[in-house]
């Protein structure tokens, strides 16, 4: 056993010698020609047509893991033909054992999360090794498509949706794969001779074998830099671009502990317009949101707002240009009236008037959205969003007189954004970005303009990149407030050894939260962090990375110390595809908590502290496999407040058309201690708590076909906040004394519960038929119980929302249309 040890130290002492020989071995840009057809071959996975022996084939890829610079396992041989409606893919992928071609089915969409062998092309039009569009068929067949624009590669924008065909079939050599992608898929630049960035992929899902056409080189970590190219399509005239996606939905809904069910009726439609081959204009009008994804809501006992996600998939789609900068939140449009709290704040109550809140919206209501973006040939990036919401309205009633009353909590608002993005060589980009909210209070603007770059190097190894952005709000009554931020961070981003400085700074009057996002201002923050990085597979692990960071905080305004941090953190994936990740703090010098107080100047201070975080997954090939991590902190002072949890979510895949996911996670705050009250003579009183969270999820699909799916999204969420009687006087010194007396605080039982079931036919390319089921209860219960059941019970007994919808949507091209009026 101690030679093992001392041979996997001896590995890993030496192996960064390896790797850096690895790295710097060259591979020539690989090309590909694509052949002009007159008649389109049958998209039916076949590859049997004449035509498909006519084009070049694309082969020889290299593994991208888990050697990174091998040879694929298996050929794959991919042709490229084009006419003047759409692009077409043609691949046949090699495979000695097809009866082990793995096959899950999945809902549109799901990418690698099936557990199936995959192919699919990245696409790269303006061939700037930063934008581009995805395109997957898993071995089931089931599509997913990306935009995967400014998002290095990995990640990208799921929720993008193109209208394209593919078939998919097995046989005795392998499986096969025909792909066809209308040109109103995508957008690219002016030109009768195109050459685009292109690579093909593919995962054998057996053993998790992922190779491209074109050698990406995953120490550089950026796959959109290392795309072969596509030649040959020339004198394309693609039709007009022009869709529309009319839609009509009905509700049946009960709200609230009524046993009447009230019944709802809508209709709108959903524009895209191409006005070029770069340029595309989406537009929603009369909107509708009524089946979205209901929100993970969880009790706030922080100063800060929680970010929800946002679920609405227009203001999801196609919006990675207004990224820039992070200084647009769609969530705000729509969201809770300005002046919500003014309706109760209007209340008149006296002898001969008492007066309530008949009808309060929650949400303002959106009219309409429009986005245009694009790109020209010379790289640069252009995107314009307007939204429209109507006016806020609150009733009064008076009880005594039956009269009521309007007042207005939001006036109609109009939100804006403006970007523009230029690409630069290697790579690399700069960006400069404008949002603007008005109207919605009398008399004033936000605007915060802002800018985003990115420098590499010619190796992309080296990385200067960076944002800022100025928040301006005018008001016609008081003074203009100005604030900004910036972020600088500078490195060696690529290679086995990397390491990085980041400056992020927010001015104490900063403030993006009318169109954007911002928990918390007044920060500056210095950090610095080492990692060594093993991609090559050695002993049992397929990569391995560790890194250390050390952060050294402060308060904007007054400039003064607010915390100090060091970090270490390491990710290992094994050869069982069980991948680890671990992360450790140390707060050696305590901290300074500038916002729980609640007022500003004031801050509290606790002791040095530590925390441990530990996440790990199992092989997602198996029928059975778990996700899991465990959390463990600790504050060092007499208080003995410490915070620790887990999380276990086990997956069973019944079949390839059935899976099913519980999840189960536990947060333990125990003497937390925390604000409590706030007296008129601002003093600031905290007080003991205990704090228990448990969320119990339960999610599952059923996968009819690659057309037809249903979904089923459970959750409970409950927390308990029991106040130990402890309590607190927080000084100016930031330390605590205690009180004689005792604080009037609640204890608090929060319960969130959630039920989202979906079926979802995709009965024609664009088009689809959703039915959908939503249960909602949320409340706060003043009886405070430890037992789950009891509890569970007891909601289930408190007023909740049910609706059940049926939505129809409908893809209208405008070609066909055309064709069919001639």
């Amino acid at each position: 056993m101690k030679g093992n040890k001392l041979l996997l130290l001896l590995l890993i002492l030496i192996y960064p010698v390896y790797t850096a020989d690895a790295s710097s071995r060259q591979f020539d840009t690989r090309e590909i020609q694509a052949v002009r057809i007159i008649d389109p071959p049958a998209i039916d996975g076949k590859l049997d047509e004449p035509i498909w022996d006519t084009a070049p084939s694309a082969s020889g890829f290299y593994q991208y893991e888990p050697h990174n610079d091998r040879p694929a396992s298996h050929e794959t041989f991919v042709r490229v033909l084009y006419d003047n409606d759409a692009l077409y893919i043609g691949v046949r992928l090699e495979d000695p054992e097809p009866e082990k071609i793995l096959t899950e089915l999945g809902p549109r969409d799901s990418g690698n999360n099936v557990n199936a062998d995959l192919f699919w092309i990245d696409i790269n039009p303006f061939n700037d090794g930063i934008n581009g569009f995805r395109f997957m068929v898993s071995a089931s067949g089931v599509q997913t498509d990306i935009n995967i624009s400014g998002a290095g590669g990995s990640r990208g924008d799921v929720n993008w949706d193109a209208v394209w065909m593919s078939a998919v079939s097995i046989d005795e050599r392998g499986w096969v794969v025909e792909m066809k992608i209308p040109w109103s898929a995508l957008r690219f630049p002016r030109g009768d001779v195109q050459k685009w960035g292109i690579n093909f992929w593919r995962e054998v899902r057996r053993t998790r074998e992922q190779s491209s056409w074109n050698f990406v080189n995953r120490r550089i970590g950026d796959p959109l830099a290392f795309m072969g190219e596509l030649s040959g399509i020339e004198g394309v005239e693609p039709p007009v671009r022009l869709a529309l996606f009319p839609y009509v939905s009905s509700y049946l809904e009960k709200n609230g502990g009524g046993d009447q069910w009230g019944n709802t009726f809508v209709g709108g439609m959903d524009l895209k317009y191409g006005i070029s081959n770069s340029f595309t204009m989406d537009m929603t009008l009369i909107p509708d949101f009524g089946q979205v994804q209901s929100d993970a809501r969880v009790l706030n006992l922080t100063p800060y707002e929680v970010k929800y996600d946002e679920n609405r998939q227009f203001f999801t789609e196609g919006t990675e240009l207004f990224g820039k900068a992070d200084i647009f939140y769609s969530r705000r449009i729509g969201s809770r009236p300005r002046g919500y709290f003014d309706a109760i704040g209007s209340l008149v109550r006296n002898d001969s008037v008492y007066e309530i809140v008949e009808e309060n919206p929650l949400e303002t209501r959106l009219i309409n959205a429009t986005k245009v973006s694009g790109r020209t040939s010379g790289g640069l990036g252009l995107g314009i969003f307007n939204a429209m919401t109507a006016r806020g309205e609150a009733t009064i009633r008076d009880t005594l007189s039956g009269g009521t009353r309007t007042i207005t909590t939001q006036p109609f608002t109009n939100y804006s954004v403006l970007v523009a993005d230029q690409s630069l060589r290697n790579n690399s980009f700069v960006s400069l970005i404008n949002t603007n909210v008005t109207g919605s209070e009398p008399g004033y603007i936000a605007n915060v303009s802002g800018t985003e770059f990115r420098l590499m190097d010619a190796s992309n190894a080296y990385r200067v990149s960076g944002s800022a952005a100025l928040s301006q709000q005018y008001r016609t009554s008081t003074e203009n407030t100005f604030g900004y931020t910036y972020d600088v961070t500078a490195g060696k981003v690529g290679g086995t050894w990397q390491y990085n400085y980041n400056r992020l700074v927010y001015s104490d009057t900063y403030d993006p939260n009318d169109l954007g996002f911002l928990a918390f201002n007044n920060f500056v923050m210095d950090k610095v962090s080492f990692s060594h990085n093993i991609f090559d597979p050695f002993w049992r692990l397929w990569n391995l990375r560790n890194e250390l960071a050390v952060n050294y905080n402060r308060l904007h305004t007054p400039d003064t110390f607010s915390g100090f941090n060091l970090g270490y953190s390491m990710r290992a994936l094994f050869d069982t595809r069980f991948f680890i990740m671990a992360r450790a703090n140390y707060r050696p010098l305590g901290n300074r908590d500038y916002f729980e107080p609640r007022v500003p100047g004031r801050f509290y201070e606790t002791d040095q502290s530590w925390d441990l975080f530990a996440l790990f997954s199992s092989d997602y090939r198996k029928r059975v496999y778990v996700d899991g991590d465990i959390t463990w902190g600790k504050i060092l002072s007499d208080y003995n407040q410490q915070e620790y949890g887990f999380e276990l979510r086990p997956t069973f895949r019944a079949s390839d058309r059935l899976n099913m996911t519980y999840g189960f996670r536990y947060t333990g705050l125990n003497n937390d201690i925390g604000f409590a009250a706030l007296s008129a003579d601002e003093a600031i009183y905290f007080g003991m708590r205990d704090t228990d969270v448990f969320v119990n999820t339960i999610r599952g699909a059923y996968i009819f076909n690659n057309r037809l799916s249903l979904r089923l999204d459970f959750r409970h969420y409950w927390s308990v906040v029991e106040y130990s009687g402890d309590y607190y006087l927080l000084n100016d010194s930031g330390r605590l004394d205690e009180l004689e007396k005792d604080l009037e605080v609640n204890n608090i039982n929060y319960n969130a519960f959630t039920v989202d079931m979906l079926l979802t036919w995709h009965f024609a390319p664009g088009s689809q038929l959703t039915v959908a089921w939503k249960n909602n209860i949320d409340s706060n219960i003043a009886q405070l119980t430890r037992s789950y059941w009891s509890n569970f019970t007891n909601v289930l007994q408190q007023p909740q929302i049910n609706s059940i919808s049926l939505r129809v949507l409908y893809y209208l091209d405008y070609q066909k249309i055309r064709s069919l009026t001639i």
